[in-house]
C-alpha cells in the first residue's frame, strides 16, 4: 500500500527546514559555508539598526548565517521543532546535500501518538528526496553542539 508523506517547506534567509508534522521527523539544512556575509563593524550602520542610542554599546554582530541559524531555530522552537542530539550530546546530521550543505535532524511533536515504524522510514525517505541528501553521506554521526 504506497504512503504519502507531506513534506512542510520553511525557508529562512540562509537555511531551509524540512518537516513531516505527522511523523515529527525533520531536517536542517545549513547554507554553504562560503556564502557567509561577515557582520558590518560601522558604528552608522549600528546605529541606524539601533532602536535607542543606549543600544550603542560594545556588541559583537553575527554573520549573515549565524543570525539566520539563530532565527531559524528560534522559529523552529515556537513551533514545537528541536535539534537531535545523539548519546554523546552532539547534534545528530542527516548527511550532506548533493551540493554539500551540512543536513542536522530535527523533531517536533508528531501528530500521531507513536508514529510506525514505516511511516519513519517513509518520512525519512521523503525527507531525503525533498532535501536533496546524498545518499552515499547519510547518518555520517553528529556534529558538536557547539558547532552551529
Amino acid at each position: 500500500m504506497p504512503a504519502y508523506v507531506d513534506v512542510t517547506i520553511v525557508e529562512f534567509a540562509a537555511h531551509t527546514a524540512y518537516l513531516d508534522p505527522v511523523t515529527g521527523v525533520g531536517y536542517l539544512v545549513m547554507p554553504r559555508p562560503g556564502t557567509d556575509v561577515e557582520p558590518l563593524e560601522d558604528p552608522l550602520v549600528e546605529a541606524a539598526w539601533s532602536e535607542r542610542l543606549g543600544d550603542l554599546g560594545p556588541r559583537t554582530g553575527l554573520s549573515l548565517h549565524a543570525a539566520d541559524h539563530q532565527r531559524a531555530l528560534a522559529h523552529l522552537e515556537q513551533l514545537g521543532w528541536c535539534l537531535l542530539y545523539d548519546e554523546d550530546g552532539r547534534i545528530e546530521t542527516a548527511g550532506r546535500t548533493m551540493d554539500g550543505r551540512p543536513v542536522l535532524c530535527i523533531y517536533g511533536p508528531p501528530r500521531v501518538d507513536e508514529p510506525t515504524l514505516q511511516a519513519l522510514d517513509g518520512a525519512i525517505i521523503a525527507l531525503d528526496i525533498a532535501a536533496d541528501v546524498d545518499l552515499d553521506t547519510q547518518h555520517t554521526g553528529g556534529i558538536p553542539a557547539d558547532g552551529c
